[in-house]
């Protein structure tokens, strides 16, 4: 996490709450489970554009609360096993895996966000392969 000298309205725990809860509700409404990056920002800053994240209008966004804590949107991304970055060429799309997603854990409190204990392989190639 980057630290910085901004002061937010809500606490790290609740953005924390807001952000994921937010993506995992955009991925899930995909058919796919897939959105591309820059839409999934949109999307983001504009679902949460009712929540008064600063004073001043130009931190008032979730994704620059994201560049300001954790230095930048595919860094939080990337943070976390349950959200997979797809990369083709210039394009980058973010994919949300249902299955290792606890939303009952999903707190800031240091539990963990997904259901497995151990590592987890996933082979996501499907039949590119084939």
């Amino acid at each position: 996490m980057v630290q910085n000298n901004i002061k937010w309205n809500l606490t790290s725990e609740k953005c924390f709450e807001i952000i994921h809860l937010t993506l995992i509700d955009i991925l899930t409404e995909s058919k796919d489970g897939i959105r591309n990056i820059n839409d999934l920002i949109r999307m983001l800053n504009s679902r949460t554009k009712v929540y008064k994240l600063h004073n001043y209008r130009k931190y008032n966004s979730f994704s620059k609360y994201l560049k300001l804590e954790y230095d930048g949107f595919l860094n939080f991304i990337e943070d976390y096993n349950f959200y997979g970055v797809i990369k083709n060429d210039k394009d980058i799309s973010i994919k949300l895996y249902k299955n290792l997603v606890n939303l009952d854990d999903l707190k800031y409190t240091g539990k963990r966000l997904t259901k497995d204990s151990e590592w987890i392989f996933i082979d996501d190639l499907g039949d590119e392969l084939l």
